[in-house]
């Protein structure tokens, strides 16, 4: 019979292994195949993000090469581990097994958790990060010994090589010391020693956006103020979308965990109060101003899922606990529905057909399939055209670009990103397309007037493919040749 402390590696195996089988069997998604290539260019940070979600792609670039298992094979070991804190973090505060596994399962049944744990995200490392900072501070409060300072500050240091919105949860830390009225540790010469340590550590991205005029930060920036319009319409959108991505019923035991545990004393409750609150308010205010993706504030919601299943697990209302087993077996049950589709998507097409037929251009596949045909068809046409000595790929948008260009590695082709935004590829493009023979992929999604945009010598149609589906269209892609491209209009 399975001993009791081994029930969580038995669960969290379970969901490793599917993550494990269906990970190479769909294309990767726009952010993905974007991080992949921070390892592809290894670099000291980037415009987008800071760079520690490349250097982990590295190792597994460098030494085993790359495909869609590979790209996500960090992803699924990183959520494993943050699984099993999770897991600690609940029997700590409950000391109980059987509530810490319900915890655990009710986590793995979130949809937008389970991306984050099949695709590496800068967001997929605090997930993470926020379990091992809270058994940090807790511990530095009971014991207060120097080596927990020197692994603070490392811990904050690798946070702020993640993502910059790391950042805010250095105030909430300082924050619990407050109220627990420990100035011997906030004034203590280990904190300013850890303090140091970070600041080393993130020392490669103030050098990089030193020499690149600070584009990372006036990038970040300008996510986080937007348009500086508040708007509420942006605010219903982005609680809606966290509303269906992390499952409605977890979202509802999530808050209701947060709300229950609000004034706990208990240290380990009260930093996750502490460091979920401010995350969650941070972006309902940002909200406002541009739209928040879902797995942003997902801190919050690998804190509060857990916290709110031990909170009905161990209800007196009997009806909390019937709503908790609920929430979590239609959680996961969609979820394995998922997983079974992703990978199988003309079956599942045919399937959904029998019921409802659906139309070209809405496959709820879209953005992971045919990038591969797509590129494949591009490199015929570049072989085959022998007029160009220069020649190239060009994409009109960046989430074209990132999946173009990473498909593109086994051609070795040059893809450029045509357009007016400074971002990442105007670094990593180390050639100018001025002059080149540019081939242009212009899909249904993102059809570009060339004619009225591009300054070319003359224009080509080179080809065309449909993307279906069990005959309905995924994409439709046109080959358009700009010749001696010239600059845009």
């Amino acid at each position: 019979m399975l001993k009791e402390n081994n029930k969580i590696f038995l669960l969290i195996g379970i969901f490793t292994l599917i993550r494990l089988a269906v990970s190479p069997f769909f294309g990767l998604g726009v952010d993905e195949a974007h991080y992949v290539l921070y390892a592809r260019f290894l670099d000291l940070s980037y415009v987008d993000h800071p760079p520690l979600v490349g250097w982990v792609h590295a190792p597994f670039f460098y030494l085993l090469g790359t495909n869609e298992f590979l790209a996500r094979l960090p992803a699924i070991l990183l959520f494993t581990v943050t699984s099993y804190c999770a897991y600690l973090f609940i029997l700590r505060v409950t000391k109980s097994i059987n509530v810490s596994l319900v915890a655990v399962l009710a986590l793995n049944g979130s949809f937008i958790l389970n991306v984050m744990g099949l695709m590496l995200l800068p967001d997929s490392l605090l997930l993470l990060f926020v379990f091992l900072l809270i058994f940090s501070a807790e511990k530095i409060a009971r014991e207060k010994k120097p080596l927990d300072f020197i692994l603070l500050g490392i811990l904050l240091g690798l946070m702020g090589l993640a993502k910059y919105t790391s950042i805010l949860l250095v105030p909430p830390l300082i924050v619990f010391f407050l109220i627990k009225r420990r100035y011997d540790i906030i004034f203590s010469p280990y904190m300013f020693l850890a303090a140091l340590i970070a600041l080393i550590m993130i020392t490669p991205v103030i050098y990089w956006n030193i020499n690149h005029d600070f584009v990372s930060f006036r990038y970040q920036g300008s996510h986080i103020f937007g348009s500086l319009t508040s708007s509420f319409k942006n605010y219903i959108e982005s609680l809606a979308a966290q509303f269906g991505a992390y499952s409605p019923f977890l979202f509802i035991i999530a808050f209701y965990g947060f709300f229950k545990v609000f004034r706990s004393n208990n240290d380990y409750l009260r930093l996750a109060v502490l460091f979920g609150a401010t995350i969650i308010v941070f972006f309902m205010v940002t909200s406002l101003t541009e739209r928040t993706l879902p797995h942003w504030p997902g801190i919050f919601y690998v804190l509060f899922i857990p916290i709110g299943t031990y909170n009905l697990y161990l209800a007196a209302e009997n009806w909390k606990r019937k709503y908790l087993y609920f929430s979590i077996g239609l959680s996961l049950t969609l979820m394995i529905i998922a997983y079974l589709a992703v990978p199988f998507p003309e079956t599942c097409t045919k399937i959904a057909g029998i019921f409802y037929k659906i139309p070209d251009y809405k496959s709820p596949f879209r953005d992971i399939y045919g990038f591969e045909q797509i590129t494949a068809q591009a490199d015929v046409i570049l072989r085959n055209d022998k007029t160009a000595t220069r020649k190239g790929i060009a994409v009109s948008n960046w989430t074209m670009g990132s999946r173009t260009m990473y498909y593109c590695l086994p051609h070795n082709n040059e893809v450029f990103v045509i357009d007016y935004r400074k971002d990442q590829f105007d670094v990593w493009e180390k050639h100018s397309p001025q002059g080149y023979d540019l081939l242009f992929l212009n899909t249904h999604f993102h059809d570009l007037d060339i004619a009225g945009y591009i300054k070319c010598d003359r224009i080509e149609k080179a080809g065309k493919i449909d993307l279906a589906l069990s005959g309905a269209k995924v994409d439709t892609v046109e080959y358009i040749w700009c010749r001696n491209y010239r600059g845009t209009k």
